[in-house]
């Protein structure tokens, strides 16, 4: 008995060692609000940014192409006029003078976060 004990502990305690899997994105459910050392990058074409706050990660996607985020270093998000609020709807990106609408904003895993960051660099 103690031998099964022992064999079912270590393959939890093996589990929890292994790589987790690849958080896949899923669509924002509720308004989030973000913290104010929030971190954004690029994404080639302008119709995607993306998000980092912390351990959370999101993929913004644009009504179109968003040339107010290539244009500039030093934008906010804002949801019907309210700062660092981040919304499934109603949530635009600003940057100086212009700003564009978000279509959809979903959560991803910092592996994704990282591999689309790293692409754009290149």
């Amino acid at each position: 008995m103690k031998a099964v004990t022992l064999t079912f502990a270590t393959l939890l305690v093996a589990a929890h060692l292994l790589p987790v899997e690849a958080k896949e994105a899923q669509v924002l459910a509720d308004c989030v609000s973000l913290s104010a050392g929030h971190q954004g990058t690029r994404v080639s074409g302008n119709e995607q940014f993306l998000l980092k706050d912390g351990d959370a990660y999101y993929r913004i996607g644009f009504r179109g192409h968003c040339d107010a985020v290539a244009r500039s270093s030093l934008i906010r998000i804002e949801t019907q006029g309210r700062s660092n609020q981040l919304c499934p709807q109603g949530t635009s990106v600003r940057a100086r003078n212009a700003s564009c609408n978000v279509r959809s904003v979903e959560t991803i895993g910092a592996e994704e976060y990282e591999r689309q960051a790293r692409r754009n660099r290149r």
